[in-house]
């Protein structure tokens, strides 16, 4: 068994789900489910070039799971095959409808020899597939990658309407599945700021695990109904040795309730990586994900136990014994702990960034409400200390400066922002704001040359900072210098933007 390096908690957008659960956030809201979308924003090569075995310190457990239904874009399949050829080991979550995109990532594996390290989670969405007649198909999915010899589970998140299906569930696996124990995991209920609260049921809690237990056997949910009792807040290594990676994006963040040390994963590949522990920081009541306790995240505090303790339980039989102990890997053997001295440094790093960074989330409000010029002088003494330019929070705030003076008609002042090209250049919000402030000074070639650059940035906070905006102003630019081929061209590739086809209206095009 090789030695585990890192553990990615990997997400991906979606365009929507096959299914649509009540429980689940996509059922509230209108989704496409197109199976045409793509998912990266980076291109493949990118991204497996952050992931690299290299740049990560050794092997990964990465898991990758969508906003929707996973496997739906067209670029999922390659992610996971890219992922497993750089030789980490992958977890697919997934509801289990696609059956051609199982077919295909199956497949692919198979002929690279890369099955030994995927690992298939196969959501049982029981009622749902029950009302759309879609359990046969299921079966079919979950039974061919079984004769496949890739390693599956079956995971069923226990709301209370499973619990009165139960009979009927435990039908399905046993005559569907071939007897197939459930991997179980509960419910949960979340406040107004995203932290879990408890159990979602109409049962207290105790009623709730009660009922649980006398309907599913599982060993994983004895081992996650604990998790309460867990101090989290001793010092944690999740946003080091684990952490989340938006793989649409590229943002990096801590883990499920710790955002922190953000920043964009798969920009500055030639520099070191940037990974920063949570520490005793953790803004959750307790560590409800649980990977603290799976990977020995707060090396002799979690209750770690070793996986072979978890390996032979029926749930877990399908799956190899490698796959199994790289989700479960003691992650304090693979990687270096922090002194009592590095633990204090990062401490007073960590605070020192969160007050930054707070700061400069209050200085929003007055950006949002036009006080521009509040904004600015509170702005320009924030930007004077040393701040990370990779962090988001820096990147935002400068830009919001940037645009601040462009309310403001500081447009001479704005160029002081010039100065920030060799660090935030790689954003295509900076490239944006910096093409309209040398604009507005009628510096009209470094205007074009930024728009331009604008548009080939991959990494953009904001909607249409690398798209339509830039072609806008360039269309702008040539539609006054007379160039009107020129500035029809830009106008469009910015798509339905409403001001853009008023030019094209005007002009005729």
């Amino acid at each position: 068994m090789e030695n585990i390096a890192k553990m990615i908690n990997g997400r991906i957008h979606t365009a929507g789900c096959t299914l649509s659960c009540d429980y689940c956030c996509l059922a509230q809201v209108e989704h496409k489910n197109d199976r045409e979308t793509y998912a990266l924003k980076y291109p493949l090569e990118t991204v497996l070039k952050a992931c690299s075995k290299e740049r990560l310190g050794g092997t990964a457990f990465i898991q990758i799971i969508g906003d929707g239904e996973t496997l739906l874009p067209k670029d999922a399949v390659p992610l996971i095959h890219g992922l497993l050829k750089e030789g980490h080991f992958v977890q697919v979550i997934t509801n289990g409808t696609l059956g051609d995109r199982i077919r295909e990532l199956v497949e692919k594996a198979e002929k690279d020899k890369l099955k030994d390290h995927l690992l298939i989670s196969f959501s049982l969405h029981f009622l749902e597939l029950e009302k759309r007649n879609l359990l046969e198909s299921y079966a079919e999915n979950v039974n061919y990658v079984k004769e496949q010899g890739v390693s599956f589970r079956v995971s069923i998140v226990c709301g209370d309407g499973y619990l009165e299906a139960a009979d009927r569930i435990h039908k399905f696996c046993r005559e569907k599945l071939e007897g197939i124990t459930l991997n179980v995991g509960s419910t949960k209920e979340f406040d107004k700021t995203g932290n879990c609260t408890g159990i979602y049921s109409k049962y207290s809690k105790e009623v709730y695990y009660e009922k649980v237990r006398e309907s599913f056997s599982s060993h994983n949910f004895e081992y996650i109904s604990d998790l309460e009792e867990m101090d989290n807040h001793k010092f944690c290594y999740a946003g080091k040795w684990y952490f989340q990676l938006d793989f649409t994006t590229g943002m990096y963040s801590q883990c499920l309730m710790n955002e922190g040390f953000s920043h964009n994963f798969f920009e500055h590949l030639e520099e070191e990586l940037e990974t920063e522990p949570v520490g005793t920081g953790c803004r959750a009541s307790f560590c409800w994900c649980g990977w603290a306790k799976k990977l020995n995240l707060i090396p002799g505090e979690c209750g770690y136990v070793e996986p072979e303790q978890f390996a032979s339980e029926p749930e877990n039989r399908f799956i190899a014994k490698d796959v199994f102990n790289a989700g479960f890997a003691n992650l304090a053997e693979t990687n270096r702990q922090y002194s009592e001295e590095e633990k204090e440094t990062h401490k007073k790093r960590r605070i020192l960034d969160t007050y930054f960074s707070k700061q400069a989330e209050l200085l929003k409000f007055d950006f949002k409400d036009g006080n521009y010029a509040k904004f600015a002088a509170e702005a320009e003494k924030l930007l004077q200390n040393d701040l990370n330019p990779r962090l988001l929070y820096a990147v935002e705030l400068t830009v919001w400066y940037g645009y601040a003076l462009l309310a403001l008609e500081e447009w001479e002042r704005g160029l002081y922002l010039s100065s920030c090209y060799e660090s935030l250049h790689y954003n295509a919000d900076y490239c944006m704001v910096m093409g309209l402030i040398y604009m507005k000074n009628g510096r009209i070639e470094e205007a074009v040359q930024l728009f331009l650059e604008a548009t080939e940035r991959k990494f953009a906070i904001e909607e249409g900072a690398n798209s339509y905006l830039p072609y806008y102003n360039l269309g702008v630019i040539y539609e006054c210098l007379g160039n009107m081929e020129s500035a029809e061209i830009y106008y469009r590739k910015c798509g339905c933007y409403k001001p853009a086809q008023e030019r094209l209206n005007y002009l005729g095009g």
